[in-house]
Formats: structure tokens, sequence, C-alpha cells
């Protein structure tokens, strides 16, 4: 038991949870002594996914006095498959492997002869097609709004780290997001990309 009378034992006060989660620590109980209060809320929540690690850490609750930014455009690959809002006329039907998308990586070698649309057409996940569905569908919305980065929620690089490392990439200094976490951020944003 840490003595509360021993300031070196004592935690800085306002360490972030941004902080706690790049140290690695196990902040759950560290988290509890935060005030949290508001829980975010909806079905669609566009989040970054240095905000999406803080929550995750927090159990998606907000900080007291935190906002956090969450109108980025984010459209899921259900909606970019019945949509081409935004985008050059036929640009789904670019090849998914492409030098026009940047995605070099082909499991199984599944991909090579796919287009856009196919890609986000597909089902189950054999080869990574949930992953390959939830990047197309980040890419089309980072295309379809010039590639803002105030705006979208995943630029055209970072949805080519996505891909090109199989879910593994760093969506932030000093972090590495293994497929698993990189699935649970996207199914948190998209919903699940097994339908």
């Amino acid at each position: 038991m840490i003595d509360s009378s021993t300031p070196s034992q004592q935690p800085a006060s306002g360490v972030s949870r941004r902080r706690l989660v790049r140290a690695g620590l196990s902040a759950a109980p560290v988290m509890a002594a935060l005030k949290s209060n508001s829980v975010l809320a909806g079905d669609h929540t566009c989040i970054r996914p240095s905000s999406f690690s803080s929550l995750a850490a927090a159990h998606m609750k907000v900080s007291q006095g935190r906002a956090i930014k969450t109108d980025y455009e984010c459209k899921s690959h259900g909606y970019w498959k019945n949509s081409e809002a935004g985008l050059a006329t036929k640009f789904k039907e670019t090849k998914f492997i492409s030098t026009t998308t940047g995605f070099t990586r082909d499991p199984g070698n599944a991909y090579g002869k796919l287009t856009i649309q196919e890609v986000l057409d597909q089902g189950g996940n054999r080869n990574n097609a949930a992953l390959a569905r939830h990047v197309a569908a980040a890419f089309l919305t980072a295309t379809a709004f010039n590639n803002d980065s105030t705006r979208v929620l995943l630029t055209k690089s970072q949805c080519r780290a996505i891909w090109n490392g199989q879910g593994v990439w760093s969506p932030f200094a000093g972090t590495t997001w293994t497929l698993s976490q990189t699935m649970a951020y996207f199914d948190m944003i998209y919903g699940p990309a097994f339908l």
C-alpha cells in the first residue's frame, strides 16, 4: 500500500490518459480516480485513433470539461457500396491493389484483380476481407473530401499504412496497433464489417 504522506510516491496531478496509455500502464485503477462524467453515445461516432485509445482506457467516458471532436467524415463500407458522392466518375472501378490507391499487400492473392467496388461488396473475413472493406471505406472518404486531415477520420497515407501492414500500424507517435486493435477501432467507428 502506498503511504499517501510520501510525496515522491504520489502520482503527479494532471497526468493525461494519453500519457498513461503510451506508457503502457494498467490504467484501470488510475482511470477510476479521474473524473469522467459523459459517455459517447450514438451509433456512429467518428473519433480519431488517438482519442479512441484514450477513451478505450477510460471505458469510453470523457473527462469532465474535455470535448472530443466527433464530426469527422467517416462513411462506412455500407455507405460506399451504393454511393459515389464526391468521387470522380467510375473511381470505384479502380483496382484495389494499384498505384492509384497505393495498396500493395495481397493476402492469398485475393485482391490483385478486384476493384474497390468488389472489395466493398465481398462478405466474410477470408484474407482479411473485413479489414479491406474498412480500409476501402476510409480511403474513399479521404478521396471524396480531398484528403483534408481536418475533416477526414483517416488520410490516404494512413489507409495505406493500415492495409500494407495488414492492420499493424502506428496511429500516433509512440504507439503501434495490432490487427485486433485496428479492427476494434474500425468496428467501433463503422460497425462490424462482417455484413
